[in-house]
């Protein structure tokens, strides 16, 4: 399935999002459009490309991974001068003190329930169809793409909205599932799509597959204590097996490789949002432009907007001599800079030393205040390999693994860990680590491995891929300081319910401390 030849049949139908679980604008669909649609089976490819299509929802850095990342130890967006301020939006995020009225609040919620709403159109209509092998895969992987936003909200706001497919009386309140619920009930769709899935190497890794399905129960199994108070880590450990085990994964020995522009399938890859210049599928994040100074233009991309940054808290605790996730010089000639961390005097592709707007050396320096910073303020962080040459300067031409075979080996050993196997665990996190030495060095191998090493490894390989906030919950630390954040109450380890979801549904009740 080529879905970007069905770019425009998914915008014909992308409002059939509105229809969501919390009746928020709900609107009928169009009758004819309808008819047309959902009753000719070759319209079957736009019906499954929706809920594929609401997953970029979960890449763009300033709605679901501002929520995961600007709230942690990772991101930091100080104010500089006038920039960056936003009504203060982003330092409500860094410092936890954000309420049910922030933004991004509203906009992840809706996008993630609107999530669920495609899929649910989806399996509804696409059942109709006459039973063939397509249509039992399609929804498979609707009822995968389902579970996966419930599994979002779930982990992001604690309540999950939902209704079964056939329930299209939108005038009736959904079923509230709390967090229990609603991880009882991922589990079992996971279960029921897994016979019906492909394998990756049969449909590639931006489709649903077995190791997909596999690797989203690892993540609910090793999440399940937090949620729910009852240990789930045998089970995890086993759903990693049946991953890890997979030959269609293995663990990149040369790091940055996955990062690169126009990189499709990589061995990492177990789920990926195809967002590269060749497939054209409009906005992706502006990984690289919303991080570098004003100065640090290059080739095609003429505007960068000196924000996000990670904290000195951070920062700190890397090995910057043998880890090559440190930083990778690869991408210099072509843009100037290197990826990974970006720290002291930047260059441009000329050789020569940048400067900033009033005329001082551009050095990135790890000291800030985030009410009010000089520009070169914040260590900077490139993860993706930016194209010089592309036509799309907001759009950056990166395919982004939302799951990848590094973070289950990760799930494996903090399972075995907490589950009282701590030479399995080592063994794990040094496996990990065997593959990630800097050229001419050796990052140590652990001797020993304790659930902060299992925390720090998880940063070092996955840092900026939307994940921290997550991890730091899972590990009582969510509510700890760091840079330009105090000690923050247990309470914020849940977000609030937006404002206009408790208006718009009476059974949905506030989180505590809100």
């Amino acid at each position: 399935m080529k879905r970007n030849k069905f770019i425009k049949y998914c915008t014909l139908i992308a409002f059939t999002g509105l229809v969501a679980c919390t009746n928020l604008d709900e609107k009928v669909l169009d009758e004819q459009l309808g008819t047309n649609l959902v009753n000719d089976p070759s319209n079957m490819i736009a019906l499954i490309n929706a809920p594929y299509a609401s997953l970029r929802r979960t890449i763009e850095w300033y709605d679901y991974w501002a929520l995961q990342e600007v709230s942690t130890d990772e991101v930091i967006v100080p104010t500089r001068g006038t920039d960056w301020y936003d009504n203060g939006e982003w330092q409500q995020l860094h410092l936890q003190t954000w309420t049910a009225d922030h933004i991004r609040m509203k906009n992840v919620w809706e996008a993630l329930n609107q999530g669920v709403s495609r899929a649910n159109i989806a399996i509804n209509y696409i059942g109709k169809f006459p039973s063939t092998a397509t249509t039992t895969q399609y929804i498979a992987e609707a009822r995968f793409l389902r579970a996966y936003y419930m599994y979002l909200i779930c982990d992001l706001f604690g309540q999950v909205p939902y209704r079964e497919a056939e329930e299209v009386d939108f005038a009736a309140a959904p079923t509230l599932l709390d967090r229990k619920g609603a991880a009882d009930k991922i589990i079992s769709e996971l279960n029921a799509a897994l016979p019906n899935l492909k394998t990756k190497a049969e449909v590639g890794s931006d489709h649903v597959t077995k190791g997909a399905a596999q690797a989203l129960l690892a993540k609910v199994y090793l999440n399940y204590e937090v949620w729910t108070g009852t240990k789930k880590y045998a089970e995890a450990i086993s759903a990693c097996n049946d991953v890890i085990n997979n030959t269609s994964y293995a663990v990149a020995t040369d790091y940055w490789t996955m990062f690169q522009k126009d990189v499709a399938e990589h061995p990492e890859f177990i789920l990926r949002v195809p967002m590269d210049d060749k497939v054209d599928m409009g906005s992706g994040s502006v990984w690289v432009n919303f991080t570098l100074h004003y100065s640090q233009t290059f080739g095609n991309l003429t505007s960068t907007w000196n924000g996000p940054s990670t904290t000195s808290t951070f920062f700190d605790t890397w090995d910057k001599v043998n880890d090559a996730r440190y930083q990778d010089n690869r991408i210099k000639a072509e843009c100037g800079f290197n990826q990974g961390f970006l720290v002291g005097q930047q260059y441009g592709l000329d050789g020569k030393a940048l400067k900033q707007r009033n005329g001082d050396p551009l050095i990135f320096v790890p000291e800030m205040n985030l009410e009010s910073s000089p520009e070169n303020a914040g260590i900077r962080v490139i993860k993706f390999a930016p194209n010089s040459a592309t036509t799309h300067q907001f759009s950056s031409p990166n395919d982004v693994p939302i799951i990848r075979i590094s973070d289950i080996y990760l799930i494996r050993a903090e399972a075995k860990l907490r589950n009282s196997d701590a030479a399995g665990a080592l063994a794990d996190i040094n496996y990990i680590r065997s593959k990630r030495s800097a050229a001419g060095k050796t990052l140590p191998a652990l001797t020993s491995v304790t659930l902060n090493d299992v925390l720090k490894e998880r940063g070092y390989e996955l840092y900026w891929e939307g994940l921290r906030r997550q991890d730091l919950i899972r590990f009582g630390k969510f509510g700890d300081a760091w840079q330009g954040k105090p000690t923050t109450a247990a309470t914020k380890a849940i977000y609030p319910i937006p404002t206009s979801a408790l208006g718009a549904n009476e059974n949905i009740k506030q989180n505590p401390g809100y």
